[in-house]
């Protein structure tokens, strides 16, 4: 499964999508976009990619904590 990153930069849109890969547990980047043009992660510098790497783990906990959250209402709603 992959999820989409979206970050409004100085530059224009940055779109990423990205994955957590099941060997090592780590971000990786699948697609990216900025301003609607291919783009890749090693062509940023060191400090944007590590702000980057920790933008996406940031985005994929609030997704995981937003799941569970919903998870545990249609639990409580349904009996489950």
């Amino acid at each position: 499964m992959t999820f989409v990153f979206k970050k409004e930069t100085a530059m224009g849109e940055l779109v990423v999508e990205y994955t957590i890969s099941s060997v090592t547990k780590g971000v990786k980047i699948v697609d990216m976009t900025l301003d609607g043009k291919y783009h890749r992660h090693n062509w940023m510098g060191r400090q944007g990619q590590l702000e980057l790497i920790d933008d996406l783990e940031n985005h994929y906990r609030d997704l995981m904590t937003e799941t569970a959250w919903l998870e545990s209402k249609a639990e409580l709603h349904y009996g489950i």
